[in-house]
């Protein structure tokens, strides 16, 4: 029987390590592929991202050869956005689509930015409203040299998704699609359901405590649910 992989996909600034210790948590079922994006981690000396396009080509390069198997996606704020646009591509690409995709922290990508432009800031003030996001460990604030490698990279993905473009494609998915929300987090209810336009699937929203990064203190309760929602999936396709 062949595992459910799950991809994940990191938020603005975020490595592939931020999903390291879901792995003792998932299920034995699921394989676990956090996606490193250029610019960060293994792949620290490649420059960022110019557009999400670019991004998405280059994800796809990366897991394309991998999609013979069962597969899930995660993603979190950029990720989410990520998620969505990289699901459209392997459906067009290869005909085929999620086991169920998992969008976090995250507005429909069709609904307009409603939050402060960030990546225009001067230096000061987007170092200010990135910390009070929260999020980001403090030394990075605080130790010179460690921001001047970390904050371009932040920049550059607050460019990324703060200039993308909403293209309507004639793609809908046949998979469950289910939301994940902080409860602090300042997200309009009408841009969370608005994902429920992408599937034909079940369709759901689960709100955790916290604000943005409610990831980082809701990892066991994320991870269940995770491997609740696959072991549906796998028991109603017989696998």
């Amino acid at each position: 029987m062949s595992k459910i992989q799950l991809f994940c996909l990191p938020y603005a600034g975020g490595s592939a390590t931020i999903y390291s210790k879901w792995k003792r948590l998932l299920n034995t079922d699921i394989e676990l592929y956090p996606v490193e994006l250029a610019g960060r981690g293994r792949r620290f000396n490649e420059s960022p991202y110019a557009n999400v396009e670019q991004a998405i080509e280059d994800i796809y390069r990366e897991i394309g050869g991998r999609l013979h198997a069962p597969f899930a996606l995660f993603g979190h704020s950029m990720g989410s956005l990520l998620t969505y646009e990289l699901c459209c591509k392997i459906k067009q690409q290869k005909g085929v689509e999620p086991v169920h995709i998992f969008a976090s922290g995250r507005r429909a990508p069709q609904c307009p930015n409603d939050r402060k432009v960030m990546h225009l800031l001067p230096e000061a003030e987007f170092m200010t409203e990135v910390h009070q996001l929260g999020g980001t460990p403090r030394e990075l604030f605080e130790n010179r040299e460690l921001a001047e490698i970390f904050m371009p990279l932040l920049r550059a993905d607050y460019k990324l998704v703060e200039t993308y473009v909403y293209h309507e494609k004639n793609v809908k998915f046949d998979c469950g699609l289910t939301v994940l929300n902080g409860k602090e987090d300042d997200m309009l209810p009408e841009h969370l359901t608005a994902w429920s336009d992408h599937t034909n699937g079940s369709f759901k929203i689960v709100e955790y405590d916290g604000g943005h990064f409610f990831i980082h203190d809701q990892t066991e309760p994320i991870v269940k649910l995770i491997n609740e929602t696959l072991s549906m999936v796998a028991l109603s396709s017989g696998r």
